[in-house]
């Protein structure tokens, strides 16, 4: 039954977000409410004043684990300035998942949760992984899908 019901909700997110979606730069991004990898409550809305990444990503994903030292870098560059990055696991294992994250020492927030993660990626619009937004001070969307250089580049300009 309860499988049954989450379906239902990830089809409905699915219809409604092709019309409703505002994951575009320059537009506030879609809101969201989730529980971390160690039970904390994250809402995006609640970070506005701050600048946001969000990383979409898994483990079973090559060109993801290529990012992984590049994120581990901003992180450890940013995380005492007021920068946040969550990370939205869509891995189907979750706890592979997990060990994952605790072995790269990815110990920024991580939401590792299938059902969220797919229900997040779809208000997103996300195709493909790794993909990432980007989300400015005043909470709007200032850059998606950058990676590598370009993503810290732009990172460490809107901390300035």
């Amino acid at each position: 039954m309860k499988t049954k019901k989450t379906s239902i909700l990830i089809a409905a997110l699915f219809l409604t977000t092709s019309v409703f979606c505002l994951a575009q730069a320059g537009e506030e991004p879609p809101d969201f409410s989730a529980k971390d990898v160690s039970g904390r409550s994250v809402k995006l809305s609640e970070l506005k004043g701050k600048v946001v990444l969000l990383d979409f990503w898994a483990t079973w994903c090559p060109p993801c684990r290529v990012e992984i030292p590049n994120l581990l870098g901003i992180f450890r560059n940013f995380k005492d300035k007021d920068f946040v990055m969550i990370s939205i696991s869509l891995d189907r294992d979750l706890q592979a998942a997990r060990l994952f994250v605790k072995d790269k020492k990815m110990d920024w927030l991580q939401i590792i949760d299938l059902e969220t993660g797919q229900a997040i990626a779809a208000l997103y619009q996300v195709e493909y992984i790794p993909s990432t937004f980007i989300i400015n001070r005043r909470g709007k969307i200032e850059a998606s899908h950058l990676l590598g250089g370009e993503l810290k580049n732009k990172i460490a300009a809107l901390l300035k």
